[in-house]
């Protein structure tokens, strides 16, 4: 048999088997664990490892099974807060090192000491860093979740965390409890008083919401419960802050919940992309060793050839 009919031979049988595993992928899948799904949904995708697993959904699924919510510092405590909430159990605080700190950081090469060695490329888990060999390399600070995974792997230390650059429009709107006036412009406010349940505020609303209970959802720190009142519909016209009998700054509320609604929004938006990435990587690997594997195969297939011809020609010549 020649040497091309050997690969091709190989060729066929890795076509056909990648084409009969995928097919029963797909006839015998079994679909994920939705309380798996429901978690990794809160983990912030970055796929550090810092929890002990080699990932988010890893991590998701050991949650699902008993283990601690508390170990994931790059969520910190908003996210187990979250996590404890859709379990339905009490919160931990961070089981972390003391000398980590909540802040949202994103990798930055200084390029004039980069080597290009790609060896950040090969560690980062989102592919969020760009360059060739012995090219300068660039982080993607948009896709960079902070993991620090790239800044190990540096033979010449070129590579930071530093804090994410923020836009300037995203200053958080003060707190109702602390504001010196209010959307009119006036600085005389009346003490706030506890409500009274009247539902003046109601009757004035133009998008026929509850904002009593937007406003006690958003007291009680319950952001979903107020989403689900219709907060994200409020048009913020502040017509319930003039008829409130007790003085509560309503509109500053809902100002206040919808900011907090978007940066959520923003960041699982943000999380999902991290993590189709992550994915898409994942696959990326798996298909190049598969690669590898069929090249090695064929190699060994040739050698094997040759080692035959020899042995033949040798018992030819004796």
């Amino acid at each position: 048999m020649s040497i091309g009919a050997g690969i091709l031979g190989l060729s066929a049988i890795g076509l056909i088997g990648g084409t009969v595993l995928e097919y029963a992928s797909k006839v015998f899948r079994v679909n994920g664990n939705p309380l798996v799904d429901s978690i990794d949904e809160l983990l912030p995708q970055t796929q550090c490892g810092q929890c002990g697993h080699p990932g988010c959904h890893p991590y998701a699924e050991a949650i699902a099974k008993g283990e601690a919510i508390n170990r994931c510092p790059p969520g910190g405590q908003a996210t187990i807060d979250r996590i404890a909430n859709l379990l339905g159990i009490q919160s931990l605080g961070l089981d972390a090192d003391e000398n980590i700190i909540e802040q949202d950081l994103v990798a930055l090469i200084v390029e004039e000491e980069c080597i290009g060695c790609t060896k950040c490329i090969q560690a980062c888990p989102v592919d969020a860093i760009v360059g060739s060999n012995k090219l300068m390399h660039t982080v993607i600070t948009d896709d960079c979740t902070g993991c620090d995974l790239c800044v190990d792997p540096c033979p010449v230390d070129c590579i930071e965390m530093v804090p994410r650059p923020k836009a300037p429009d995203s200053q958080k709107p003060e707190h109702p409890d602390l504001i010196s006036s209010d959307r009119f412009g006036r600085v005389d406010l009346q003490p706030e008083s506890p409500c009274i349940r009247c539902g003046a505020c109601a009757t004035v609303c133009p998008v026929h919401l509850q904002p009593q209970l937007m406003l006690f959802a958003l007291k009680g720190g319950a952001l979903n419960h107020a989403v689900h009142e219709g907060l994200t519909d409020c048009v913020e016209c502040a017509a319930c802050n003039a008829v409130c009998p007790s003085h509560i700054p309503l509109a500053e509320w809902f100002h206040l919940g919808r900011f907090q609604a978007e940066q959520v929004s923003v960041e699982r938006q943000l999380s999902s992309e991290a993590r189709e990435r992550f994915k898409t990587r994942n696959t990326r690997l798996q298909r190049i060793a598969a690669e590898q594997d069929l090249k090695r195969a064929a190699r060994k297939a040739k050698s094997g050839e040759a080692l035959e011809k020899a042995r033949k020609a040798r018992e030819a010549a004796s």
